[in-house]
């Protein structure tokens, strides 16, 4: 059994570590439950039909709340920390990889192994591709959204669709951007706009939309001289809605990430507003390429995407 017994990142990073965790148990008869899905199981169908969030999703199962995944979660806390199970810490220092790891095949069936690290944040689970796009229509089943999630999803995107060509989705990341990596990927809306106009050219003779998923509400006058929609400001709803556009343009995120990865939609990563965009700098998830770069303080080290 492999126990997610720590907290990594927000909403993408939590789904990418846990579909990640998944397929590996698929591909090696394991099973997964994972307590720090605790903030997000009751979005999701079979999680929140499930206290546990375990995969394969268990015969007989227990809907949780907030009161006894939180219980739950910090008793997972507690017996990784109390030192009587297996216990495996990952850390920034090195990428981890299913494939690459001496921790792999210590790993047994019959016992309980705890993991607490950074584990596949940051595109560290790059090596392990292969086995999230074999196992992946059963990942998108088990991380299907509630119903009613669905269905704001499926009648936006109805709406978009009878009055355009295409759709493109933009996931404007500010808010947490502006301190994260020093504000490295933190773009001003009118950088967003220059990416959107390279993208619209793109398609000189069919009407582009945008859908328009950001976590702070931005100025119409910018958009003037755009076909746009904002998305429903849900977050899951956005991330969703995101997986059923064309395209998917945003900064390096897990968020969108997810959305390329679920929808199977090419995603266009801004590390340049300036460029002119290709149709071939759309790539699709099992194309995702980078670099790890170490630091000596491995709290530093950092993966940048390169694709």
């Amino acid at each position: 059994m492999l126990v997610i017994s720590a907290k990594s990142g927000q909403l993408g990073n939590r789904l990418l570590s846990f579909a990640n965790f998944i397929a590996f148990a698929i591909e090696n008869n394991f099973t997964v439950i994972n307590p720090a899905f605790e903030e997000y199981a009751d979005f999701f169908m079979s999680t929140s039909q499930d206290f546990l969030s375990c995969y394969p999703p268990p015969v007989v199962s227990i809907p949780g709340n907030k009161l006894l995944r939180k219980y739950y979660y910090n008793f997972n806390r507690f017996l990784a920390e109390s030192g009587r199970f297996k216990t495996i810490n990952i850390k920034r220092d090195q990428p981890f990889s299913w494939n690459n790891s001496i921790i792999t095949k210590e790993l047994k069936s019959g016992s309980i192994n705890f993991f607490q690290g950074w584990m596949f944040r940051d595109g560290w689970f790059v090596d392990d591709l292969s086995n999230l796009q074999k196992h992946g229509e059963k990942i998108r089943a088990y991380f299907q959204p509630l119903n009613k999630y669905q269905l704001n999803v499926a009648n936006l995107i109805s709406q978009i669709r009878s009055e355009t060509d295409a759709i493109v989705g933009i996931h404007i990341r500010h808010g947490d951007y502006q301190e994260h990596q020093n504000g490295k990927y933190f773009y001003l809306f009118e950088e967003y706009l220059k990416v959107m106009e390279s993208a619209k050219a793109l398609f000189p003779n069919k009407k582009v939309t945008f859908l328009i998923c950001s976590n702070q509400r931005q100025k119409k006058d910018y958009l003037q001289h755009l076909s746009y929609v904002y998305g429903n400001n849900h977050i899951i709803e956005d991330m969703y809605s995101l997986a059923e556009c064309d395209y998917i343009i945003g900064p390096p995120s897990s968020y969108s990430m997810w959305a390329s990865f679920y929808g199977k939609r090419p995603l266009y990563m801004i590390r340049d507003v300036n460029k002119t965009l290709k149709i071939e700098d759309f790539v699709h998830f099992y194309q995702w390429q980078g670099v790890f770069y170490p630091n000596e303080d491995w709290s530093k080290s950092v993966w940048e995407w390169t694709h």
